[in-house]
């Protein structure tokens, strides 16, 4: 499947604005704010272990699974460029490993080193805590609903 552009919604679908859409606008724009906010955090967060925010989208989608710079990229909405150079930097630094890929021989897998595992085991105990203080109060039920809002969203605009 393609992705669908913008204009490929508008003329599939008209350009009259409806309810939901809207509210999409709406939640759009808070997501941005939100991603804003989730950056400085993320950077506050990170300061004390001598990484930085990107670093810590890379390290984690590397803790998920063994991928590849493009990858990584695709997932996490970041140009390969900048995912490279957090990669070399994380390489040189010790906390990833470029492995072989057997299905792409000029696009090879990392993987986390031990002191990477050290790290995101560090950085996930950080980020649970945090994560906890912020979520104190919401309500469980609605977080899930709004996770799933947030995906079925994603999948549409990546079909």
């Amino acid at each position: 499947m393609t992705r669908r552009t913008v204009s490929s919604i508008a003329l599939a679908h008209g350009t009259a604005s409806t309810r939901s859409g809207e509210a999409l606008r709406a939640l759009v724009l808070e997501i941005f704010r939100l991603n804003g906010a989730l950056l400085r955090h993320g950077a506050a967060l990170t300061a004390p272990l001598g990484q930085t925010q990107a670093r810590w989208q890379v390290i984690g989608a590397v803790a998920e699974a063994t991928r590849t710079v493009p990858q990584i990229a695709r997932r996490m909405g970041m140009s390969r460029q900048s995912v490279q150079r957090v990669a070399d930097l994380l390489v040189v630094d010790g906390v990833l490993r470029f492995e072989p890929n057997p299905e792409h021989a000029r696009s090879p897998l990392l993987q986390l080193t031990a002191e990477g595992q050290r790290i995101e085991a560090r950085l996930n105990d950080i980020g649970r805590t945090w994560a906890a203080a912020i979520a104190d109060g919401l309500r469980h039920a609605e977080l899930e609903r709004t996770v799933d809002t947030m995906r079925e969203i994603i999948r549409r605009l990546d079909t």
